[in-house]
């Protein structure tokens, strides 16, 4: 009862509560903005047989900025994304780290 009780009183909890509340704005309207560069993208690539490269990287940047705006309201990170951090650039690469298992050897005999 303690924890609920220190946490109800904390300023940074009702800080995260607002960020939290604003950023799942802001998760709505990406999305939408995701639909209408998808559905763009479709049109492009069937009349003209590839997909806009100002639009992939639009895509791009706006899936990263969905991803870090997943992760701070899910309490994953505490990094807040966009505008508190730079626009996630539309040129990166996401590539997965492959997960190592516990009886992996990787620094040699």
């Amino acid at each position: 009862m303690d924890a609920f009780k220190r946490t109800v009183t904390s300023p940074d909890y009702w800080l995260r509560v607002i960020y939290t509340l604003l950023l799942a704005l802001a998760w709505q309207v990406t999305e939408l903005l995701l639909i209408v560069v998808t559905l763009l993208q479709l049109g492009f690539k069937l009349f003209t047989g590839e997909p806009k490269a100002g639009l992939t990287g639009l895509g791009n940047s706006l899936a990263q900025y969905a991803w870090q705006i997943g992760r701070y309201v899910t309490l994953a990170s505490e990094q807040k994304p966009w505008p508190f951090m730079e626009w996630p650039d539309g040129a990166t690469q996401w590539q997965p780290v492959p997960p190592t298992s516990p009886t992996d050897n990787s620094e040699g005999p």
